[in-house]
């Protein structure tokens, strides 16, 4: 197998939800991918993730992206930080945190925190 460097597979992520592209999601997840959100709602399993969470989340927010300003890859985590761009007055323009954990040329888990003081001093940022 050949590695990819997992800031690499963590922008191929972010650029299959830019594109709302769920084959491209869930080729890139682990069968056992954790999603998290900024209010620790979690769902766990590649299967669950898609129906659960990314394909109706694009059919209620289509054109969402993530902008980051800030990506540190430490071993195998990725954590970017910057914002969100979509027309969901409430998800537009939100400063967050994401930290996605590679395993194998695949996202074990894509963890969405807050962008706080204190979420940053955790993350070194």
């Amino acid at each position: 197998m050949i590695t990819i460097s997992p800031k690499s597979i963590a922008l191929q992520f972010n650029e299959c939800i830019t594109n709302a592209d769920l084959k491209g999601l869930a080729n890139l997840m682990t069968e056992d991918h954790v999603f998290c959100d900024t209010a620790n709602n979690r769902i766990k399993g590649k299967d669950n993730n898609i129906v659960q969470a990314w394909e109706p989340f694009f059919n209620f927010d289509p054109g969402y992206r993530n902008i980051f300003e800030n990506i540190v890859a430490r071993g195998s985590t990725v954590i970017m930080q910057g914002y969100s761009i979509c027309s969901d007055e409430i998800l537009n323009n939100i400063c967050a945190i994401w930290v996605a954990k590679i395993i194998d040329n695949k996202v074990g888990s894509w963890h969405i925190y807050p962008d706080t003081k204190e979420n940053r001093e955790i993350f070194d940022l």
